[in-house]
């Protein structure tokens, strides 16, 4: 039962237009030539910093409470790493055997995006610190960029093909589930947190650019701010387990990848683990993906 019907309302009219973006993205992106949409999918990139950098203006009041900034970035990392630990121990197999170890790129260059992501908020940040400028000012809002992005990933979405599913395949995304409800229960037991907060700020399941601006706007300031921090630090852990146990743990960084396995994280999959798992992250992420905004929407109509 939800504690409230208006707001499981709200939540299925957000799933409902959200699901609508992703489709249209869809719908254009099977109209396009392949180069249309290359151009339309290198545009992500843009937008995510932008949409960063709005977020970084939402939530300067927050973060400029010394206390309550440093408390949020406290428990985002505690949650983060429970999630993190959880999907590393029901994923974890037998070492898998290295044919090739390769060089391994610089752990610097492997995090450059993480940094670039979180330069873009913390310009947001100071500028809503020192400017008191908002979005609304000039008839704007997060959520227009968060819907420009969704029709891009929707874009995207036209050239994922699978050709079979197995049970392992199909057994990443669902584990990733059960790590996302544990870690959440582990994170509550820790802390004065509940079970369905703990469980909103990990909905997000990696996508942090989707969980920030979607909880700011269904519940609060501060737990948008909660949420993306949190799937900040679960794919900063990701890629540092990519690059040191990618090649031994390779489903464990599937699944801890999120819903990033098939965008952001994929590079780091496909140079630290082997070929034959890419179409894992493929199908991991778009099932996770697909699930994040849908987990957002319903797990705040239960608060």
């Amino acid at each position: 039962m939800t504690k409230n019907p208006i707001a499981m309302h709200h939540a299925l009219i957000a799933i409902l237009f959200l699901l609508a973006v992703l489709l249209l993205g869809w719908g254009v992106g099977t109209q396009l030539s392949l180069t249309h949409r290359r151009r339309a999918v290198s545009a992500l990139g843009p937008i995510v910093l932008l949409l960063l950098m709005s977020m970084g203006l939402d939530f300067s009041g927050v973060f400029s409470h010394g206390d309550i900034g440093a408390a949020i970035i406290a428990h985002a990392a505690l949650l983060a790493l429970c999630t993190s630990a959880i999907t590393c121990l029901l994923l974890f197999r037998p070492p898998a055997t290295v044919k090739r170890e390769g060089d391994h790129p610089s752990l610097w260059v492997a995090c450059g995006g993480c940094f670039k992501a979180i330069a873009a908020f913390v310009c947001g940040l100071l500028i809503g610190h020192f400017t008191h400028f908002t979005l609304a000012a000039i008839g704007l809002s997060s959520n227009a960029i968060l819907y420009v992005m969704l029709f891009c990933v929707g874009i995207d979405l036209v050239g994922f093909r699978f050709t079979r599913l197995t049970p392992r395949l199909v057994a990443i995304p669902l584990l990733a589930l059960v790590a996302y409800g544990a870690g959440g229960l582990l994170f509550c037991a820790m802390t004065d947190f509940t079970w369905q907060q703990s469980l909103l700020a990990g909905s997000g399941l990696g996508w942090f650019s989707l969980s920030g601006p979607m909880v700011h706007r269904l519940v609060s300031v501060q737990m948008g701010a909660f949420a993306f921090m949190t799937d900040f630090f679960r794919e900063l852990l990701s890629i540092v387990f990519l690059y040191f146990f990618g090649r031994r743990q390779p489903l464990a960084a599937v699944g801890l990848s999120g819903a990033a396995a098939m965008d952001s994280a994929l590079p780091f999959i496909k140079q630290n683990c082997d070929q034959t798992f890419i179409p894992y992250a493929i199908f991991s992420g778009l099932v996770l993906t697909l699930a994040a905004p849908f987990l957002i929407s319903l797990v705040a109509a239960l608060l």
